[in-house]
């Protein structure tokens, strides 16, 4: 009988030993897309990305041609509940969406980061990119941080 007690409890020291190596692994930093910093998608297709649009450009215009497509970088921090929601109008599509978290100092959490979207011009013409910065669950009061971009389409 106590050389099955022995035997119990070694392997509860094992399975505990086990477990804790488990759990001081270094995570890698947390994102919302598959992609690498070259734009390399890990099913390795590369994704072109053109124009690079920020904060910096709100309210001005852009020229591509008709196939081309740009990416539109906005800062964010879904940790308070607060997210870009972009509209486009028909002749944009949204290739990719992509959220990229900064990295967090020791001990901390709620960091913000970078929301990036690949949007492709599919029709010519004057085209529209619309977003508004707030909690989804909450009403439209016209105080809402707004970005607007206009794409002219060859």
């Amino acid at each position: 009988m106590k050389k099955i007690l022995k035997i119990i409890t070694m392997l509860f020291v094992i399975a505990a030993v086990v477990f804790a190596a488990g759990c001081t692994e270094k995570s890698e930093p947390v994102t919302e897309n598959n992609t690498t910093e070259n734009n390399t998608t890990q099913a390795n297709e590369t994704v072109e990305t053109g124009q690079i649009v920020t904060e910096a450009d709100n309210g001005t215009s852009i020229s591509l041609k008709n196939g081309e497509n740009f990416t539109l970088q906005l800062r964010e921090n879904p940790s308070t509940g607060y997210s870009w929601q972009l509209n486009v109008s028909e002749g944009l599509t949204i290739l990719s969406d992509g959220y990229t978290q900064d990295e967090a100092p020791e001990g901390k959490v709620g960091v913000p980061g970078t929301r990036s979207w690949i949007i492709e011009a599919v029709d010519q013409g004057s085209q529209q990119v619309n977003g508004i910065y707030k909690q989804s669950w909450m009403n439209t009061t016209g105080t809402e941080k707004n970005f607007t971009l206009t794409v002219e389409v060859d």
